[in-house]
């Protein structure tokens, strides 16, 4: 064996791994070692072949691999003589790439367990096959019971299956990539770990938190309930976007299978070019100016312009956010400091949501907001990489507890009315009745015409909303323009409760009166006059 002062390893170009090297070789039984340099893939990869296995997972554990996988970019991976012999015999295309003889930068002589390769593309062709139609035949066989159980209606069974298929597909993308299988972690782990091989992966999966994926928590309510007896947990909705998700993973494994056998017939490194690049080049200047200043206030990951209308001589731009951290007050100072950069020229809707809450409420809002969520309409994401969202197929919208938006709206006109037409002229507190009133009807209106509750946003926000929505709506805009004041800080004004004497006259509150009485006919006649509440006392 050689001493610590004889070996030396020039082509890893890394001092630190070098000392920790000499170290092993001189105090472990270490067979051979295969260094393969990826300069344009994620990880370059050393390979150690050592006699035992339990020498094999202790190394394995050291903290100096994650620190040099860190820092260095080099993904070590110590595997024991019986399991790599068995691997080659088996034709494994990550051993038959890594392990080829250009690669060993240590030997030791006096061990009679080496590996070395040398067979040619054409006499290993036949066991790569076998290799890669074991996995499209059990891949085959577990589609094949999975769309049984669908067609069964057991929807437990359907998810808990998907769930060990994913983790069948994961399975291979970590032994394609990385040579070794992390059979002890989660599903959630194993998908954040893949990651950093294959960026692409985060597409796929939209996440609860950090580290928790929408898709695995499905699957542990379907187990859990499986377990305990418990009913069905009936998203059938979700079957296609589980789908969705397992073929996207199927092909990865298939193209990391085609790259394999490219570089093992070639035995030279292609150049990996981004399969999609985001064209950040917005359309004119006023959105450069909007993107930049909602960059500096939140941590966005995409925005959609997915509405632009012009009126005389302004123009609306209606922006979704994706993004963290992105409350009601700070969509109003974004929308603020807008319109001071622009001039007052232009005028602003945002909303904004977390991916995963969006994901989350689909099964309500999915028709709203499956209309925003296109590539046409998408004009910035800090990343190629977030996921698309797991659509419902089929999904029915429904205007679930509209009778709970209703009936609050039309009983605050009532209490408006009754305000409005006393005859002593007592118009204390019609004011907040007022603005209670726009507020609930433009929130239902557009709730009954988009199938999306928005939040509680600005007076002025929940009408271009409207006007989005219908921009039929639109002829009511008169009367807003007419008002006594301005109308929507007048409105935001009285959105807080203020102790104090009412100054309205007359002429004000009938103002008020005929907005409130247009818009609630409207509502009347697209709620009640077409039906959608007939299931509901109609009081």
């Amino acid at each position: 064996m050689k001493t610590l002062e004889k070996l030396s390893f020039p082509k890893l170009e890394n001092e630190f791994l070098e000392n920790i090297l000499r170290q092993l070789a001189n105090q472990h039984n270490i067979i051979q070692m295969f260094f393969t340099r990826q300069p344009s893939f994620v990880f370059s990869h050393l390979i150690i072949h050592i006699e035992k296995n339990m020498d094999a997972q202790q190394l394995q554990q050291n903290k100096w691999v994650k620190k040099v996988r860190k820092l260095s970019q080099i993904d070590v991976y110590f595997i024991y003589s019986e399991r790599l012999h068995h691997r080659f015999s088996l034709g494994h295309p990550f051993i038959e790439f890594y392990c080829q003889p250009p690669a060993i930068i240590y030997q030791n002589k006096e061990s009679g367990d080496s590996l070395i390769i040398t067979r040619n593309w054409t006499k290993y062709k036949e066991k790569f096959n076998v290799f890669q139609e074991r996995f499209y035949n059990d891949h085959d066989l577990h589609k094949s019971q999975i769309q049984n159980l669908i067609s069964e209606g057991s929807s437990n069974s359907v998810f808990t299956s998907y769930a060990r298929l994913i983790e069948y597909d994961l399975e291979y993308l970590e032994e394609l990539y990385s040579g070794n299988r992390s059979a002890s972690l989660n599903l959630d782990e194993r998908i954040t770990n893949l990651i950093e091989y294959i960026p692409d992966i985060q597409k796929y999966f939209v996440r609860n938190s950090h580290s928790k994926y929408y898709l695995i928590d499905l699957f542990v309510k379907a187990k859990e309930a499986s377990i305990n007896d418990d009913e069905a947990i009936y998203k059938n909705e979700m079957y296609e976007a589980v789908g969705i998700a397992e073929q996207s993973l199927y092909r990865l494994i298939e193209e990391r299978f085609d790259q394999l056998k490219k570089l093992i017939k070639k035995k030279l490194f292609e150049k990996q070019e981004a399969s999609c690049q985001i064209d950040n080049e917005l359309k004119d200047e006023t959105l450069d100016i909007a993107v930049e200043t909602i960059l500096k206030s939140l941590e966005v990951e995409q925005i959609y312009l997915y509405h632009q209308i012009t009126y005389g001589e302004k123009t609306t731009y209606y922006l979704m956010l994706i993004a963290i951290g992105s409350g009601n007050e700070k969509l109003r100072l974004i929308n603020q400091s807008l319109k001071r950069k622009t001039g007052g020229k232009y005028d602003f809707v945002l909303i904004s949501h977390h991916r995963n809450w969006i994901q989350t409420n689909l099964y309500q809002y999915q028709s709203f907001f499956a209309n925003i969520v296109q590539g046409k309409h998408l004009i910035y994401s800090s990343s190629q990489y977030h996921p698309e969202f797991h659509w419902e197929v089929p999904h029915n919208p429904y205007h679930a507890d509209l009778y709970f938006y209703y009936k609050p709206t039309k009983d605050i006109a009532l209490q408006f009315f009754t305000i409005a037409n006393n005859a002593e002229a007592n118009y204390q507190g019609i004011d907040y009745f007022f603005s209670l009133f726009f507020l609930s009807f433009c929130r239902t209106y557009i709730f009954v015409k988009t199938y999306y509750l928005p939040n509680y946003l600005s007076n002025e926000a929940l009408w271009q909303l409207c006007m989005y929505a219908d921009p039929d709506i639109h002829k009511y805009n008169y009367m807003i323009e007419q008002f006594w004041t301005d109308f929507f800080p007048y409105l935001d004004k009285h959105m807080t409760l203020n102790h104090k004497l009412s100054k309205l006259c007359k002429e004000e509150v009938d103002q008020m009166n005929v907005i409130v009485e247009k818009l609630m006919r409207e509502l009347h006649n697209l709620v009640i006059e077409d039906g959608l509440l007939l299931s509901f006392e109609q009081d």
